[in-house]
């Protein structure tokens, strides 16, 4: 089970702050050129405001890390939950208020790819199916150790103590 640390995520500035690149499929793809299926990524935001960028084509997750974060889209306001992915469309048109600092986790999937996303607590998978596991807490998978914030990625199946997000391939 190869397992990706934090201090190995692909480290780029935006903007807004700066953002660990978690996982990248293909493993060539491009952000910048939107050449890709699914990214899997976490910021450090740095404004207290910002506007997220345009991803037509593409269905979006977020999920604070840390400190607050809510969305404004269509004149509405949302506060997100840090226990619950909240999922929109990446041509909406959206901003967010931000704390200084704060942390998110963000899943972009291009529109026909089958993925499916989730907060997971102690559970047992039971098929092969590509899985990436980001750690919410210090986790076990598969009875090997797991940091906070860290990545696993699986092809077999497994189970998980503790807390994470995660991403499923659909076969």
């Amino acid at each position: 089970m190869p397992t990706l640390p934090q201090s190995s995520y692909k480290t780029t500035t935006w903007k807004g702050g700066v953002t660990r690149q978690i996982f990248i499929s293909p493993a060539d793809g491009d952000l910048s050129t939107r050449q890709f299926d699914v990214r899997i990524s976490s910021a450090i935001i740095d404004d207290v405001q910002s506007d997220f960028s345009d991803f037509s084509g593409f269905t979006r997750y977020i999920l604070p890390l840390e400190g607050e974060i809510t969305l404004i889209k269509e004149e509405r306001r949302i506060a997100l939950s840090h226990n619950t992915l909240y999922e929109f469309e990446g041509d909406e048109k959206v901003s967010s208020e931000n704390a200084q600092g704060a942390v998110d986790f963000n899943i972009i999937v291009r529109h026909g790819i089958r993925v499916e996303v989730g907060i997971m607590e102690d559970a047992a998978f039971t098929d092969s199916r590509r899985t990436i596991v980001f750690a919410l807490e210090d986790c076990c998978v598969e009875g090997e150790a797991l940091s906070k914030h860290d990545t696993a990625l699986l092809d077999e199946p497994f189970c998980l103590k503790g807390k994470a997000v995660i991403a499923r391939f659909m076969e």
